[in-house]
């Protein structure tokens, strides 16, 4: 029995990160290959690339081994070619990871001002898909909010009755 221990990391409100601790549930140890190779995840079909979506950054994780053969290549790594270059699949993953992720036409951004804004983004997360929450360290109590999939009549309605401070910044596109 191979010791596996699966916890949740918050990232922000309402994201999370499935880390794995030990073998990954899916690894036959015995065969050295994928339980699931024809349906991998995203995220395994996308590794060694790591998207930080809270951040927004692309990485090259250092745990494979690889990269760590080849760690002067991936430092020479200075546009989206290079990328795609060393990492043709890889990076057709992340493609879709980022489609499903930001699929939505339009970003409504909200400036929130209030104490806790948790209620909120509850009601809020009933009919629209928030994309982002960002809470100042600037400003106390200021949180600014992407959300997409609804309206700014729905998301002004939801505020108004938290009795929250909040500006709403029509239609960001993309």
């Amino acid at each position: 029995h191979l010791y596996v221990k699966l916890e949740f990391i918050q990232l922000e409100s309402g994201l999370y990160r499935w880390v794995i601790k030990g073998y990954c549930p899916f690894y036959d140890y015995f065969t050295r290959s994928c339980r699931i190779h024809s349906e991998k995840p995203l995220a395994c079909r996308m590794f060694p690339l790591l998207l930080d979506i809270s951040g927004n950054r692309l990485m090259v994780s250092s745990l494979c081994s690889w990269v760590k053969k080849c760690s002067q290549v991936i430092i020479s790594i200075s546009s989206e070619k290079d990328i795609v270059e060393l990492f043709p699949g890889e990076y057709e993953a992340l493609r879709e990871l980022i489609k499903i992720l930001y699929s939505s036409e339009s970003v409504l951004a909200v400036a929130v001002r209030s104490n806790s804004i948790k209620k909120q983004l509850d009601m809020l997360r009933e009919k629209c898909i928030v994309v982002k929450v960002v809470k100042s360290n600037a400003v106390e109590n200021l949180y600014l909010i992407l959300l997409t999939e609804c309206s700014s009549s729905f998301i002004e309605k939801i505020l108004l009755s938290g009795n929250v401070e909040f500006v709403i910044e029509e239609k960001i596109t993309r």
